[in-house]
């Protein structure tokens, strides 16, 4: 429309001078002749005004209803101008149109490719998700089990302790068994007198049997348990160049699909990476609760032994202790009842 109104005023302009000038130039011409015969000084008998022959003198060309020329309608001059217009109109419309279809198709066309793209990411971040969700369970594994093994490793150290101190216990009374032992023997060599020449007297008499006593020897180890291991213009113009921009939006959608194909591929390669990364830290979770599982049945077999062999020396202490409260009685007494006891 801007450019309509501009060629209508130039056209008005340009009849405005032609009708000007078409008035002034007869008396532009009659001054001239004028001038020029006063000039020259020429004179001439005037002629008779009926000898004088008249040229013929046309009518007022498309003389209007004053009788003056006039020029057809400035609408009347447009017509090729208006049909010229409303072809280049209809043909813009039906450039715009191809255009809008071309960005509809465009759009329609790269909505389903979304729609898929995104619907195999959400898939991928879905198996994703689920690989989280198990090495979170598996690390949540891993801190229980760290906990027990703490526990069960302070109540192996507590077992192995204890045990310790039974263990001491039985060597002392292996050491107070062994002195016994000692004395006796030499308290057996130093009032042995069978072989008293001053007893010979009593020979006739049956000697009676020696006391003798029980020997008790035995050795515990401990086994020791192992440390763990720490292990994101113009009109021709116009319509060349709206035919152009159908050329360029389709290139345009071309160009946006492919754009939209390759973030997808660098999504998914990144969720790719992302599964492979997660899948690495699941082997390395997994390692190391097997390795604590390892490590839970190692104390817990280590917690049976301590706890077996506790049992033991406690039973051992306390027949130990029976025997040298039953010793100490023996040892204490007269030899009549120590006899009497024994038999």
């Amino acid at each position: 429309s801007l450019a309509c109104s501009s060629l209508l005023g130039s056209v008005v302009f340009f009849f405005s001078e032609m009708k000007l000038a078409l008035l002034v130039a007869p008396a532009l011409k009659l001054l001239s002749v004028e001038a020029v015969l006063a000039v020259h000084n020429v004179k001439e008998a005037p002629p008779n005004p009926d000898e004088v022959p008249l040229p013929a003198v046309p009518n007022v060309v498309a003389a209007g209803q004053s009788g003056f020329p006039e020029l057809p309608t400035v609408s009347a001059m447009l017509d090729e101008s208006t049909q010229t217009l409303s072809g280049i109109s209809k043909q813009a419309q039906k450039l715009q149109q191809q255009m809008l279809d071309v960005q509809q198709e465009n759009a329609a066309r790269m909505q389903k490719q979304k729609a898929v793209f995104d619907r195999k990411l959400q898939e991928q971040e879905e198996k994703n998700r689920e690989v989280v969700k198990e090495n979170a369970k598996i690390a949540q594994n891993i801190m229980t089990m760290k906990k027990q093994n703490e526990e069960l490793l302070q109540h192996a150290q507590s077992l192995q302790k204890g045990n310790g101190l039974r263990h001491g216990e039985l060597k002392m009374l292996q050491d107070q068994i062994t002195a016994a032992q000692n004395f006796l023997q030499d308290s057996l060599s130093q009032t042995d007198d069978s072989k008293a020449t001053e007893l010979e007297v009593l020979k006739d008499d049956k000697p009676k049997a020696a006391l003798s006593f029980l020997e008790m020897s035995e050795s515990l180890e401990v086994e020791e348990d192992e440390k763990p291991k720490e292990t994101v213009e113009e009109p021709e113009s116009l319509l060349s160049t709206l035919a152009s921009e159908v050329k360029v939006m389709k290139k345009q959608g071309q160009e946006s699909e492919a754009k939209l194909k390759n973030l997808f591929k660098a999504d998914f390669q990144a969720g790719v990476k992302r599964h492979q990364a997660l899948l690495a830290q699941q082997k390395v979770l997994n390692e190391t609760l097997a390795k604590m599982n390892s490590y839970h049945a190692r104390l817990e077999t280590a917690d049976k032994h301590l706890q077996s062999t506790q049992s033991t020396m406690d039973k051992r202490l306390h027949d130990g202790g029976l025997f040298m409260q039953k010793l100490s009685e023996l040892t204490m007494a007269k030899p009549e009842a120590a006899v009497q006891a024994r038999e």
